[in-house]
């Protein structure tokens, strides 16, 4: 077997692993409401996967919220605000991730360094002020501004309340320790993925390097773009391999087509077979759209 080969599949594994993990976390965030087994939060999370790589915007999250709502007696409501809270957790995570590597490593080029900076901030700003809002109700004074009664400023506050009802979840669960456990493991996982995919097209950047390259691939995830993050993952990996480690740019190309694949293809192949086991329809995000907000 092709010593490339072993890392490779490796990082697919502990990607597929990654989603079951995250499964796990639903299933504590849920546990005050309703208790549901592994495999239908599985199945719902690789639904949430397939529909983020066929889908604009990230609407894949949409269809995960529905997906649960269809098997359990769970509200499309209810399901999709976990789903948000579940992001939330993701960002405060990458923000600590980014605490973390930030002083073992010298973000000398100026664009990542202010990006890096910025993202920590913004995030821990957002996750204090959304703990905080709903601690103290704010958003029963929100709800009568103007800017938040129609149009985007509607969709933007209807989307804050789900979050909120995610949280409330949060302070209500007897899980808060073991929720938060599975945040953090999550990213050693993906630290790991990271780590053997550069070894597999024979990128060595020490022990700090694939945090960094984490960093700089959930930056590229996250930007709500096209299906799968097309382009923007590719671009964003490929600037920080080149940029901050010197690596020759048509190695950084191969590795950030390769990740891509990898964190690609897998998950929405075994998502497409539970999106047709389970009888969902793309249409149907529309249905959770509307009772979702």
């Amino acid at each position: 077997m092709d010593t490339k080969l072993i890392p490779f599949t490796n990082a697919v594994l502990l990607l597929i692993y990654a989603v079951y993990v995250r499964a796990k976390r639903w299933q504590y965030i849920l546990d005050p409401i309703e208790k549901i087994d592994d495999h239908t939060l599985f199945a719902s999370t690789m639904v949430g996967y397939f529909g983020n790589g066929v889908l604009f915007f990230r609407l894949g999250e949409l269809l995960r919220g529905y997906s649960l709502s269809s098997k359990t007696s769970l509200s499309v409501s209810q399901a999709f605000g976990t789903v948000l809270l579940e992001r939330v957790l993701d960002i405060i995570s990458i923000a600590a991730v980014i605490i973390v590597v930030f002083p073992w490593y010298p973000f000398k080029d100026p664009i990542f360094r202010s990006t890096i900076i910025a993202m920590v901030i913004i995030s821990i700003s957002c996750g204090i002020f959304l703990f905080l809002s709903q601690r103290f109700y704010w958003i029963d004074k929100f709800s009568h501004f103007s800017l938040f009664q129609k149009g985007i400023g509607k969709v933007v506050f209807q989307i804050i309340e789900k979050i909120f009802e995610g949280i409330t979840l949060l302070r209500e669960t007897k899980h808060g320790f073991i929720i938060v456990f599975y945040s953090l493991f999550l990213w050693v996982i993906y630290y790991l993925s990271t780590m053997f995919m550069l070894e597999s097209v024979g990128i060595d950047i020490g022990l700090v390097g694939p945090g960094v390259i984490l960093i700089a691939g959930s930056i590229g995830i996250a930007i709500p773009a096209l299906p799968g993050s097309a382009g923007t993952y590719d671009a964003i990996i490929k600037f920080a391999l080149i940029a901050l480690f010197v690596i020759p740019s048509e190695q950084a190309l191969t590795y950030a087509i390769v990740s891509h694949s990898a964190s690609f293809f897998p998950v929405v192949i075994i998502g497409m077979i539970y999106f047709v086991i389970g009888s969902v329809r793309i249409k149907d995000i529309n249905k959770g759209t509307e009772a979702s907000v």
